[in-house]
């Protein structure tokens, strides 16, 4: 799911006052029967009542499992949630089937409020040219787009940093900021710093695993370029299908180009003995 699209899913939770997924409608009569599909003017009902004003329905649509699928304007953007037959809950956020793939995801392609993901190759080609900077000199080349928050993209850094220094790895790190309302003002601090690359060592230094909070302090007054090249690194990331960090790309030993959202539970030490490079955002 898209930036925008977490955003007014998380909105939609906050708006409702909860913290899980399924939001309760309360003191409403049933629209419809249990198992029955809810109704246009029910969807918009609910999602009146939700969120106080803030949310429109509109159209509906079969959703899965039995669920009615809502097509949510919030703030003049769109997006998707879901609600029970009878009008008593409204699901908002990701939808996983068994297969751990996110339904919601599915459908806001399949009704075009978002784009297809665009393949390994395309993104690696696009981060060679985006606002990015590389750490290293030898070794293979792979692409981490990283947010200053993220503590996982912390835990990345700090195991690449000795192979990068015995050139055993080359990092571009390309920064996105959607974790937390600091992750813009520190990505922008990083991007738009004389030395980005510096400017990454002193958020990773005194970053505070207890928080999850990157240690740069956060840009009061960016200028317009950085604001834009943070913006477009996140949009660059939403591309990829998925808004998570780090999301890795890199070569594999038949020379394509792997997306990757985190590393499995090998050591990143293994993981770089059997990888290509990217050279300019290509395989090589």
């Amino acid at each position: 799911m898209d930036k925008s699209s977490i955003a007014l899913a998380v909105g939609l939770l906050i708006i409702g006052g909860l913290t899980g997924a399924v939001i309760e409608r309360f003191a409403i009569s049933p629209d419809t029967a249990m198992g029955q599909t809810l109704s246009l003017q029910g969807a918009k009902q609910l999602l009146n009542e939700v969120t106080h004003g803030q949310a429109s329905a509109e159209k509906v649509f079969p959703g899965p499992g039995g669920l009615t699928g809502i097509e949510v304007s919030m703030e003049g953007h769109p997006t998707i949630a879901y609600a029970t037959g009878d009008g008593q809950y409204l699901v908002a956020g990701p939808v996983l089937n068994r297969q751990g793939q996110d339904a919601a995801h599915a459908d806001m392609i399949k009704l075009g409020l978002i784009s297809k993901p665009a393949t390994a190759a395309t993104l690696a080609e696009k981060a060679a040219h985006a606002d990015s900077f590389v750490l290293g000199s030898k070794g293979p080349e792979i692409t981490a787009f990283v947010d200053p928050n993220c503590i996982y993209c912390h835990k990345f850094y700090e195991e690449a940093q000795p192979l990068i220094a015995a050139g055993k790895l080359r990092v571009r790190y390309v920064v996105v900021a959607f974790l937390k309302p600091s992750s813009a003002g520190k990505a922008a601090a990083i991007l738009g710093a004389s030395d980005p690359a510096a400017a990454m060592a002193v958020n990773e230094k005194g970053f505070d695993e207890a928080t999850e909070e990157g240690g740069i302090t956060p840009a009061q007054h960016p200028d317009q370029a950085t604001l834009a090249a943070v913006e477009n690194n996140t949009k660059l990331l939403s591309d990829s299908g998925e808004v998570a960090t780090p999301t890795l790309i890199y070569c594999n030993a038949q020379h394509q180009a792997v997306l990757a959202h985190g590393l499995d539970s090998s050591s990143l030490a293994d993981f770089v003995q059997h990888i290509g490079s990217l050279e300019n955002g290509a395989c090589q």
